[in-house]
């Protein structure tokens, strides 16, 4: 089937789906107003039953229009402009008009430009851009090294110690103030952006860590682990900053990857082949919603200022938007020719980024 022609059956199966739900929930509201209107001797829940039958017609009729704004503004184009790797990339970041592509050699590309950053021997799992254009990566080393820029050259200028197994994840606050490096020994620390200090560490009680990712506001670090979700509060005190388990979920899997959204309170987190998205208000953190579509491993999950990207074994990426009242959904299937390992999307939101356990930086523009 042609991926346009399966996109659109998908989503229209998802619309089915949905009705099919609404309508039970009509029928059952009904029922129960006519109920109330016999004992009330009154027509007035009967008209009540009509307004709510009328949101349910305007929530379809959004969901119709939204989609076809989206189906007009979707382009997908496959691109091998950049630097085709010798060896498998094992992670890809995104800053402005940059990407960073991470394998046993990392590589930058700034719009025609390629620059080689490094060329180990053994590979490197994840890597960051800074706002001051220095580039941060890590892997089977155990350390985190930092490159810096000199004469059209990147050269390193210091390293990150003090782990024990390879780095898993290193990530940038919201506010791009701290970064987080995770690794697989569960140790988790903080560093101050601008100089790179040490502000605190701490290890997760729920084994390696896979994937973490900060909150809109900055207060929260969530980690994706070898046995579920933990959530730490930060607290900060001068020069030093701790963290406070505030949450801790055993989904007894692997979480292999863990997002927090840009806008309202949504922590995306895989499990096998679904998407667990959890509403993060401490006192009532439980699952908001269960996304299913993928037929395989998630195996990454990325927010975009209102949309959520998912990445799969099953060889597709799931773009799901919220656009339903709050009820997430996926609106756009990419379809590629092999597994997608991660993401990046940039931060105007025009375009997406994916290795697929290859040497080639797959690139679909929305």
């Amino acid at each position: 089937m042609m991926p346009i022609l399966q996109r659109k059956r998908d989503y229209f199966y998802q619309i089915k789906q949905l009705i099919v739900n609404m309508l039970e929930n009509i029928t059952q509201s009904f029922e129960s107003l006519c109920r109330v209107a016999d004992d009330q001797q009154s027509l007035k829940p009967i008209d009540n039953a009509i307004r709510f039958m009328d949101q349910y017609y305007d929530c379809i009729q959004f969901v119709k229009q939204d989609y076809i704004t989206k189906e007009i503004h979707f382009k997908l184009k496959q691109n091998t402009k950049y630097h085709k790797h010798s060896s498998d990339i094992n992670h890809l970041s995104a800053s402005q008009d940059q990407i960073l592509s991470c394998g046993q050699e990392v590589y930058l590309h700034q719009n025609s430009k390629c620059y080689a950053i490094s060329n180990s021997k053994l590979p490197i799992y994840t890597g960051l851009i800074l706002p001051d254009g220095k580039v941060l990566i890590g892997g089977e080393e155990k350390i985190v090294k930092v490159y810096q820029q000199f004469n059209n050259q990147y050269k390193e200028i210091t390293q990150l110690k003090g782990f024990t197994r390879a780095i898993s994840s290193i990530v940038i606050s919201q506010n791009q103030q701290y970064i987080g490096i995770s690794s697989f020994d569960g140790k988790i620390t903080l560093y101050h952006t601008h100089n790179l200090i040490k502000l605190g560490s701490w290890i997760n009680v729920l084994g390696s860590v896979y994937s973490i990712s900060f909150s809109v506001d900055n207060q929260y670090i969530a980690a994706g682990s070898k046995n579920g979700i933990a959530i730490w509060e930060i607290k900060n005190d001068n020069n030093t900053s701790s963290a406070e388990l505030s949450q801790s979920v055993n989904t007894k899997k692997k979480v292999r990857s863990i997002a927090f959204s840009f806008k309202q309170k949504f922590l995306a987190a895989t499990h096998k082949n679904d998407i667990l998205l959890y509403h993060y208000y401490i006192d009532d953190f439980k699952i908001y919603q269960r996304l299913h579509h993928h037929n395989d491993i998630v195996n990454c999950v990325s927010f975009g200022q209102d949309i959520l990207i998912s990445g799969s074994d099953d060889s597709t990426l799931c773009l799901w938007s919220s656009s339903i009242k709050g009820y997430w959904m996926c609106y756009q299937v990419i379809y590629l020719n092999c597994c997608i390992n991660s993401i990046a999307l940039n931060p105007q939101q025009t375009d997406l980024y994916c290795d697929c356990f290859d040497s080639i930086i797959h690139y679909n523009q929305i």
